[in-house]
């Protein structure tokens, strides 16, 4: 329940009216697919897998 919820509030996965099944489809994959990347973003960084980028000016 709480994955869902949060692909709703994340992914947009509540924002779409249904018009026609083949694009409903698209859009819930599209949707899910992309609370799995910002799910597994937010797990590396929380291991600290995700280090800031030095900046690369050299003034």
């Amino acid at each position: 329940e709480e994955c869902f919820q949060a692909a709703k509030n994340e992914a947009g996965l509540a924002s779409y009216q249904v018009r026609d099944y083949t694009a409903w489809y698209r859009h819930i994959t599209l949707a899910m697919l992309a609370h799995a990347y910002l799910s597994a973003t937010r797990a590396s960084a929380e291991k600290g897998g995700l280090q800031p980028q030095p900046s690369s000016s050299s003034r």
